[in-house]
């Protein structure tokens, strides 16, 4: 006689909540107890928190034939870097994470400017209302999303880089506003870049207007307020090709290379911000292996992240015929670099030695976080893994 075995809850919570979010898609399937189970806020959570990073890139190939912006993801956890083409998005600008979630908005926003929060690792999003500003007179954007953790609100804002002097931002509250709201706290710059939302705040270190500034613009998400954070001491002039913002080690830190005879140097420098409110930083300096500088086309330029493990991921910007990644452990002081040329096939026709591609890169843990829940609206891609069981393409 056949005697059906029970697994008891737990156990099964313990194995599942460190699969991957497309295996555990496909899980809520197997029978309704599970399907409970992976929905639960509390399982979400767990997850979530043991979830490893993942890069989202978004590519914007000067010299390809179509002149397209593409969307990929990039899994640095595993050898050669595995990469997906998110083919559902053409000329789609990204913000930064928050909880794996990401704000899309169109590289050409003339005619429908068109704004989506998605879920990168289950393919949901969500359509959001036409901006209060928009048409031709409002091309250049950037979009920002950020979380209030007090409230577990969801807010994106959005500014307009054009229009300096005005510096009016709008902003956008998902499950409760049906339209833009016009910020009533005004910053003492135009917002051009995306900025990096820490505890409920939005940091930014450069914009239209910051010029020889030695201070940091902050955006409390909750209250809906900007203000100044002093920057580090002897923190040089911003410049867009050799310093980024990123968040490591739950503080906002600044990565600046170094330029020597007009190419990047060995010469890495980390400011951490260690007190917001007083503007307290540390700084460690770091020498690059010299085998990194030969493996470098002369003036290239690098989107800095930060990834687990106390890694900096590097992507370089213009290089020949192939797309690679360089991660640098600080602790360990090691460098590795997967190499991603099958990535952009369509670059092979090119003669010239280097091919620029303007590279703009977020990163995102992998999340079962629910749009319908925030949003009370969900909308998913007809014929992806989610909606049919069909893996990435």
């Amino acid at each position: 006689m056949n005697i059906p075995v029970s697994v008891q809850d737990d156990l099964v919570f313990n194995i599942l909540v460190f699969l991957p979010v497309k295996s555990l898609l496909r899980f809520r399937c197997v029978c309704k107890r599970w399907r409970c189970m992976i929905s639960d806020p509390s399982f979400v959570e767990a997850h979530q928190s043991r979830s490893a990073t993942t890069l989202l890139v978004s590519s914007f190939d000067d010299s390809s034939l179509d002149r397209t912006r593409t969307l990929y993801t990039i899994n640095p956890s595993i050898n050669e870097g595995e990469v997906h083409c998110l083919s559902e998005f053409s000329n789609w600008n990204i913000s930064q994470s928050a909880n794996g979630l990401v704000c899309i908005y169109e590289e050409d926003p003339a005619e429908s400017h068109r704004v989506r929060l998605f879920n990168p690792s289950t393919r949901e999003y969500v359509n959001l209302p036409q901006p209060i500003f928009s048409g031709r007179d409002s091309l250049k954007q950037v979009y920002n999303l950020g979380f209030d953790p007090s409230t577990k609100t969801y807010k994106i804002l959005r500014s307009r880089i054009e229009n300096w002097p005005d510096r009016k931002c709008e902003i956008f509250t998902l499950g409760s506003d049906s339209s833009w709201r016009i910020v009533k706290d005004n910053p003492e710059v135009v917002l051009d870049t995306k900025g990096v939302c820490l505890n409920g705040t939005i940091y930014w270190t450069k914009g239209i207007g910051f010029q020889n500034s030695t201070t940091i613009m902050a955006f409390n998400v909750g209250e809906e307020k900007f203000r100044n954070v002093p920057a580090p001491p002897t923190y040089p002039m911003w410049h867009f090709k050799t310093s980024s913002m990123i968040q490591m080690g739950g503080h906002i830190a600044i990565v600046d290379y170094q330029m020597e005879a007009g190419r990047i140097s060995n010469v890495m420098i980390i400011w951490k911000l260690e007190d917001s409110l007083n503007g307290i930083w540390s700084h460690k300096r770091i020498l690059l292996p010299e085998s990194f500088m030969q493996l470098i086309p002369r003036h290239t330029s690098f989107c800095v992240t930060s990834i687990d493990g106390g890694e900096i991921a590097l992507i370089p910007s213009k290089l020949f015929k192939e797309r690679y990644v360089v991660y640098y452990n600080l602790e360990k002081e090691r460098m590795r670099r997967e190499v991603l040329s099958w990535l952009f096939r369509n670059m092979w026709h090119i003669s010239s030695p280097y091919a620029y591609c303007d590279i703009d890169v977020s990163v995102y843990v992998e999340s079962l976080i629910s749009l319908k829940e925030i949003t009370c609206v969900c909308q998913t891609f007809e014929g992806d893994y989610q909606a049919v069981g069909m893996t990435y393409s």
